[in-house]
């Protein structure tokens, strides 16, 4: 395995899980523009050699797989010049600066054989798994209405693309518009209106239709804090919900029937609950509770035992449809069709 990108998230959230799967994988070489970055990771996480050149890293070393994390256009590049080379891929969302890009390197995938994972890490939340596993296992896929809310501080351009509240859409918001797949399926159309407080801080209000008859509507914000990102989902089934908050924070589950029958005395409203616990184990380091060490683990069992994994570059493309759909209806005025 090789790793493209030395940066503060890779560096923070991704390296550090490596060391669970050394019973699987072979640490070959790190690569990132600045050497002093690419020396420091390869001796901190155990890497034999390192790169400043991801094509000559490729060339020369025999790699299975590739973690590719930092500016979209390098995923998309890096990733097709792995891909003909015959590697599987891991790219950090979004996987392209637009769906077009993301597209194609879909195409390459196909053509070549090789898997392109894309970092979508909410999925792996232990929040969100087990509003997941609810859904599928308790409800068999019947959701109602799906609420979310995903909000920051002031957020500027960022890759080059303009305004910002565009760059939000691509860059951030692109989080949410694969998790509402995850949870309740294919978007049929979105509806979204643009409130603009000042070139950094907007609000967007989205209603979302999906194929299976289910609404949505989705609270994305850039007017908040940074100090607190403030993030919640809300699934309705047929008459019970779920509540997770931050994620990996805490979950209410409330099922139509009471989980203890009294005698005697009423106690209505009963419901099951879970939260962050604080116990120096694996399962509850940041980490794991917010997805980082389920997305390796995932690509790397994908790659050993040859199945495509989840979410891959078709979920990527399909988000980046999605944010691309919300700025359409914005300044169309109307609701859009995002595939």
């Amino acid at each position: 395995m090789g790793f493209i990108g030395c940066g503060s998230h890779s560096t923070e959230n991704l390296y550090p899980c490596l060391r669970y799967f050394a019973d699987k994988i072979e640490l070959v070489a790190t690569c990132d523009i600045i050497a002093e970055k690419a020396e420091k990771n390869a001796r901190l996480f155990g890497f034999r050699k390192w790169y400043t050149d991801y094509s000559r890293m490729i060339g020369r070393e025999d790699l299975d797989a590739v973690f590719i994390v930092g500016h979209p256009a390098l995923h998309y590049e890096a990733g097709l010049e792995c891909l003909k080379s015959g590697i599987h891929v891991f790219v950090e969302k979004p996987p392209a600066l637009n769906s077009n890009q993301a597209y194609k390197l879909m195409e390459a995938s196909k053509s070549s054989g090789r898997f392109v994972m894309v970092a979508f890490m909410k999925r792996f939340s232990v929040g969100y798994r087990l509003a997941k596993t609810v859904i599928d296992k308790l409800w068999l896929g019947k959701v109602t209405h799906i609420s979310t809310k995903f909000a920051n501080g002031p957020y500027g351009s960022v890759w080059g693309i303009e305004p910002p509240a565009k760059a939000f859409l691509i860059g951030q918001a692109v989080h949410h518009f694969d998790l509402i797949r995850f949870l309740v399926g294919e978007v049929e159309e979105v509806y979204a209106k643009l409130h603009t407080l000042t070139d950094t801080k907007f609000s967007y209000s989205i209603l979302v239709t999906f194929r299976n008859g289910a609404t949505g509507v989705m609270n994305l914000n850039s007017c908040q804090s940074w100090l607190k990102i403030d993030e919640y989902v809300e699934v309705t089934g047929d008459e019970s919900f779920i509540f997770v908050d931050d994620m990996a924070s805490q979950v209410k589950y409330y099922p139509r029937e009471l989980w203890i029958e009294t005698e005697e005395f009423k106690a209505a409203n009963q419901g099951y609950f879970w939260e962050i616990n604080h116990l120096p184990s694996l399962e509850y380091q940041s980490r794991y509770l917010r997805g980082y060490y389920g997305e390796i683990e995932h690509f790397i069992d994908s790659v050993l035992e040859d199945k495509p994994p989840k979410p891959s570059i078709e979920d990527g493309f399909k988000a980046l449809k999605l944010a691309e759909a919300v700025w359409n209806s914005v300044y169309e005025g109307r609701a859009v069709k995002p595939y």
